[in-house]
């Protein structure tokens, strides 16, 4: 089961439980996965899989799902996961009020719809960028990145200057995204969305795309429209 596929199943899962249930939108959800609605209240929901991942749900993802939760007007906010969080999460969610429920991944439920956008992101990382995972992409200046593992949490590499680093999903979920929603992404639109200093290694990643090109003033990556018409059509077939 993929990350998306795990949102799906948890949104499934509470519509069993009584709950009238909608998945948001893979661009600009601010966090929240799935709106819940039961007896007049309003619930946001997060659903983080991780349990095959060695990441661990930290603070910061509940006290994003708290600001979420108030942006959307919602009563009371969620976190589903199958994996573990650290004592700091947990000490931060009983403060904030936020309930914590573990669900493990199972077989696809029937009800499962395979509408969401975001399906495309799920293959585009699984055809093209979990291969990268051992191999050392160059740069046009000559410098290097060592991507040391790829899976449904993020990227491990070493960068240029020999420093490990960890680069999360979410922001080349946001980047295909919006590069195939509106046909380019700037590398300033990263620096804005991202906080960490990854902008460099996530372009160079999305550059190996076969139907991503990288166009150097102003650094940004563009949608090559036929390529892509073809890898979509090569999905269904």
């Amino acid at each position: 089961m993929t990350p998306i596929e795990y949102e799906k199943f948890v949104c499934e899962k509470f519509s069993q439980e009584g709950y009238r249930t909608e998945l948001t939108p893979c661009n600009n959800d601010y966090g929240i996965d799935v709106f819940a609605h039961k007896n007049d209240e309003k619930f946001g929901i997060q659903a983080k899989m991780f349990g095959h991942t060695t990441r661990k749900v930290n603070r910061q993802m509940i006290m994003e799902l708290h600001g979420a939760k108030d942006f959307f007007d919602c009563d009371k906010a969620i976190f589903v996961t199958d994996g573990q969080l650290l004592d700091t999460a947990v000490e931060v969610a009983k403060k904030l009020g936020i309930e914590i429920r573990f669900i493990e991944p199972e077989e696809r439920l029937s009800g499962i719809s395979k509408s969401r956008k975001d399906d495309f992101f799920e293959n585009i990382w699984k055809d093209y960028i979990k291969p990268l995972e051992g191999k050392t992409l160059a740069r046009g200046d000559g410098k290097s990145n060592k991507i040391i593992k790829v899976d449904w949490s993020g990227i491990e590499r070493i960068t240029s200057n020999g420093r490990a680093q960890k680069i999360k999903i979410e922001i080349f979920r946001l980047a295909i995204n919006k590069i195939l929603s509106d046909g380019s992404i700037t590398r300033d639109f990263i620096n804005q969305e991202y906080k960490d200093r990854a902008s460099s290694g996530i372009v160079l990643v999305l550059s190996r795309v076969p139907f991503f090109e990288y166009c150097k003033s102003p650094s940004r990556i563009l949608l090559n429209k036929e390529k892509y018409k073809d890898y979509r059509t090569s999905l269904v077939e």
